[in-house]
């Protein structure tokens, strides 16, 4: 099961749901949060091995999910407290993470939006567009392409382009060994197209991306049984 925002594009979630056979729950949007991340599954979801942390305000509880202590807020870093990520074994998160996820972090970094920041692309390596991301994996090993791309968007509660960017880590997923972009590669400069196939080929995943549609930040996914 796929839990991802409800502003997903009909292409996508065909994509998810007919091609890749995945069933697919929308997560409705939040009035707790400002509405480019209101329904972003990276803000109110962590997902650490197989166990998924929720906020306690989340639109969509599920009886095995671990309720976490504190909600989500609108204002920063009150909105980053499930925004944690993983790469293998290490565990990359913020000093705002809530105090249930707090002790399971190993890598801390200054960037609140950690998961937003961050697209795994396999145990020991992702990509990012945060230099202090950079700096501190790098620290531990870890094979971190990173790129600076502008075009990245968010969407506003009608799902309309907002004035907001977004990030790599929102707007891309891996299922099985295929990254998936929501939106078109040919949209980033030529040097980050080139950058980010040679990374893909380097850990053996299939690029998908979706012709023609503006790269949207949805907050990623959250997969589970």
């Amino acid at each position: 099961m796929i839990l991802i925002d409800s502003r997903i594009r009909d292409i996508e979630y065909k994509y998810l749901t007919e091609e890749l056979n995945q069933k697919v729950e929308k997560l409705p949007l939040s009035n707790d949060v400002y509405e480019e991340i209101s329904g972003h599954s990276d803000i109110f979801y962590a997902k650490i091995n197989d166990e998924i942390y929720v906020a306690p305000n989340s639109k969509i509880i599920k009886p095995d999910f671990i309720l976490g202590n504190e909600k989500v807020e609108k204002e920063y870093p009150k909105d980053v407290k499930y925004n944690i990520c993983q790469i293998g074994n290490n565990i990359i998160g913020s000093k705002y993470a809530d105090s249930s996820l707090i002790n399971k972090i190993n890598i801390f970094v200054k960037q609140g939006y950690t998961k937003c920041s961050i697209s795994v692309t396999s145990s020991n390596s992702c990509i990012t567009s945060d230099k202090g991301i950079l700096k501190e994996l790098q620290k531990h090993n870890i094979d971190v392409l990173y790129i600076q791309e502008n075009n990245i968007h968010l969407l506003d509660k009608n799902g309309n382009i907002s004035k907001m960017n977004g990030f790599i880590g929102g707007a891309s997923a891996v299922i099985n060994d295929i990254f998936i972009l929501f939106g078109d590669i040919n949209k980033f400069t030529e040097e980050n197209q080139n950058k980010i196939r040679e990374h893909l080929k380097k850990y053996n995943l299939k690029l998908k991306y979706f012709n023609n549609l503006d790269v949207v930040d949805y907050g990623g996914i959250i997969m589970y049984k």
